[in-house]
């Protein structure tokens, strides 16, 4: 009876495995989720139709107004 080879003889060089692309995916989220978890309370500002971000609340009208404005000035057409 022949045994099943292992998996990581057969990887070639500088292929990446499936269990390695779901720890990077399931760490990311896990990142993703914790630095959520971190900024506590936030507010969507809708920019068009299309486009959303979140925004910590805590922050004054004025701060608001100067993130939404260079988040615009950043993603101009034509840039």
């Amino acid at each position: 009876m022949a045994a099943k080879q292992n998996s990581s003889v057969n990887k070639k060089e500088g292929e990446i495995t499936r269990r390695e692309i779901m720890s990077a995916t399931q760490q990311a989220e896990l990142v993703l989720k914790n630095t959520k978890k971190n900024t506590g309370t936030v507010i969507h500002i809708t920019i068009d139709d299309r486009t959303t971000i979140e925004l910590p609340a805590h922050l004054p009208q004025e701060e608001i107004d100067a993130r939404v404005k260079r988040y615009i000035e950043l993603r101009k057409p034509g840039r």
